[in-house]
């Protein structure tokens, strides 16, 4: 009976492709999980049977495997991911929170009980992968064999991954309203607050200074900690910059959040290998490779970039000591003859004390399993050196290292130059503001959308009339086309005072603010620049509002071109503090401060967003 049914499924998911099928097809798993079928689709019946199969394929602990292709899938490869439902899941690249994002679109399409169960499974599933002191690791069960799936992990976004969903879920708006009751919403911010408190706890002390973050981390010590073979106890340049991008999209960070920022992003800038790019090309061997080149503005990290001073030898001293407790041996054959290599021995007489906060490199094939956890300082080619057997051994990456693997790469860049300085120019003026509570409109704060309606966080909506519909910029600004008049309607009771404008000018002619509150303004007063060679200019704009605060709403429109834009609204709500009546006894208290929610519970208040508030 059950493989009937199974055969049904496929059979309607396939009946219904025949009218989609380049579209669908046409599509990574991942995109259609992220919504990129049209809102329409989920729901429909292709859609639902197409998640038919991803519940026959859920692991029985709640989760799903990583990179399989479920709408892809040859009946094959179905029956062998539904015979290993009773193996481990997974939350490495994206796996699980994909699963999970598809089954709540469906969901909210059809309304269909089945898809909302087994969208709690894999909510249970992350509630228990959590580690007592915050954090996830790559599958559970665990290893239990001191493997590096078993640490807390950045790698990939992970961590980022898992935190954005329980925050969404925690939100309930869009494909996650009422998906999951009260109760299991206050547990998605106790989640949410643990990893950010672990995140805090594995920022990596450079001697004193506050740095980065590994790709893997201790989860006793935090300390950074080694991943495959050729992923070496290290500061990430990658992870680092996807984490605190992820950092800077939490609302009213504490005092502690902004000074980890702030610290990170330092330590970044002032590590980048400046001037310098990464360039994909054909070698003289014909051969797919990369090359590090010239560039003006531009800059590079390592993926993995060694540590110095006395926390190198504490992190690479009790990493050689690992590898000399599991006394692993390597084999390589060269010239007929086998050679044996101790793991202990190839990282020890690799490493170089001296490279301290350079790119580090190591080579991960089975072909030269002699050269597993050796520390290597250059990425284009130099000749090998032969070591005291007699072998020849690598001193660079060879292009199939370089091709297949993200070693060195721009991602602080964007960080540095763009996301930041918008971060800290509004939490800066946050921090300005005593007696006003900030309310963003921006890409991280928005909700849903109905037509030309816009909704964001504290009930706050933008609307117009002249069919402009949703859609972001960069750097989580939303876009706003010109000569388009705008209405922000405001809760009840709200009052504010100053509004502030962040964002860039889309086009190549400058544009302007040309109209807020009844006031219009000439188009050189609040002025966003052209765009010089596709590169936008970030400006902010603010205005005081003080003398005539604007309630219930407030208009504004801008003149010429396109803008995106991040709004911070600053308010007072004349009633001051208000009791919100709960209907559970056992749920947590919450509170309204000058239009601001607030929860406690346990003897801690937090925001809505998870953090503790340290501002209540």
């Amino acid at each position: 009976m059950k493989n009937c049914f199974l055969f049904c499924v496929v059979a309607l998911l396939g009946m219904s492709v025949s009218v989609r099928a380049v579209e669908l097809s046409s599509l990574n798993w991942g995109q259609v999980c992220s919504g990129q079928m049209g809102a329409e689709w989920y729901g429909s019946a292709e859609s639902q049977a197409l998640a038919d199969i991803v519940l026959s394929v859920q692991k029985t602990n709640g989760g799903w495997m990583k990179n399989d292709q479920l709408h892809k899938l040859t009946p094959s490869a179905l029956a062998t991911l539904q015979a290993d439902r009773s193996g481990r899941s997974c939350l490495d690249n994206g796996a699980t929170t994909m699963e999970m994002r598809f089954l709540a679109k469906v969901y909210q399409g059809c309304q269909v009980e089945k898809y909302r169960t087994a969208f709690g499974k894999g909510l249970q599933l992350i509630f228990n992968a959590e580690k007592a002191n915050g954090g996830w690791s790559q599958y559970l069960p665990l290893s239990g064999n001191g493997s590096y799936h078993d640490y807390i992990t950045f790698n990939d976004d992970l961590m980022t991954n898992v935190m954005k969903l329980l925050r969404d879920i925690q939100n309930n708006t869009g494909d996650f309203k009422d998906i999951v009751d009260e109760t299991i919403r206050e547990r998605c911010q106790t989640s949410f607050d643990k990893g950010l408190e672990v995140i805090l706890n594995c920022q990596i002390d450079d001697n004193g200074t506050k740095s980065a973050w590994c790709a893997q981390h201790d989860p006793v010590d935090f300390l950074p900690t080694e991943g495959r073979p050729h992923e070496h106890p290290s500061i990430s340049g990658c992870e680092s910059a996807a984490l605190l991008s992820f950092l800077m999209t939490i609302p009213n960070p504490s005092t502690e959040l902004q000074e980890a920022i702030t610290a990170g992003v330092t330590w970044l800038d002032a590590h980048k290998i400046e001037g310098k790019a990464i360039e994909d090309y054909i070698n003289g061997d014909g051969l797919a490779d990369r090359r590090i080149v010239d560039r003006a503005g531009s800059a590079i990290w390592g993926r993995f970039i060694q540590l110095g001073g006395e926390k190198a030898n504490q992190v690479y001293t009790k990493f050689f000591n690992k590898l000399q407790a599991s006394n692993k041996s390597r084999s390589y054959t060269y010239d007929g003859v086998v050679y044996t290599y101790k793991e202990y021995e190839i990282a020890t007489t690799s490493y170089q004390e001296a490279k301290a906060y350079q790119p580090v490199f190591g080579i991960y094939s089975n072909d030269y399993a002699h050269l597993f956890y050796r520390f290597l300082y250059n990425y284009e080619d130099t000749p090998p050196v032969v070591d005291s057997k007699g072998v020849p051994v690598a001193t660079s990456l060879m292009a199939g290292n370089r091709a297949s693997y993200q070693y060195l790469g721009s991602w602080g860049l964007n960080v540095i130059n763009v996301e930041y300085p918008a971060w800290k120019q509004r939490v800066d003026a946050q921090n300005d503001t005593t007696d006003a509570t900030p309310y963003e409109l921006s890409a991280v704060t928005y909700q849903s959308s109905e037509s030309t309606t816009y909704t964001f966080q504290d009930g706050i909506t933008v609307s117009n009339t002249s069919g402009k519909g949703y859609a972001t910029g960069s750097s989580n600004t939303v876009k706003y086309s010109a000569n388009v008049d705008y209405t922000i309607t405001l809760p009840k009771s709200l009052s504010v005072e100053k509004i502030t404008f962040y964002g860039y000018d889309n086009y190549d002619a400058d544009a302007y603010l040309s109209q807020l509150n009844g006031v219009t303004y000439a188009s050189t007063d609040y002025v966003f620049p052209a765009k010089v060679d596709g590169t936008a200019t970030f400006v902010s704009h603010t205005i005081d509002l003080a003398s005539a605060p604007a309630t219930g709403s407030l208009n504004f429109k801008l003149g010429n071109k396109q803008c995106c834009l991040i709004m911070t609204l600053y308010g007072k709500t004349p009633t001051g503090v208000e009791k919100v009546i709960h209907v559970s006894p056992t749920a947590p208290v919450k509170w309204m401060h000058n239009g601001r929610v607030y929860i406690e519970k346990d003897g801690k208040t937090y925001h809505l967003g998870g953090q503790v508030a340290n501002d209540f």
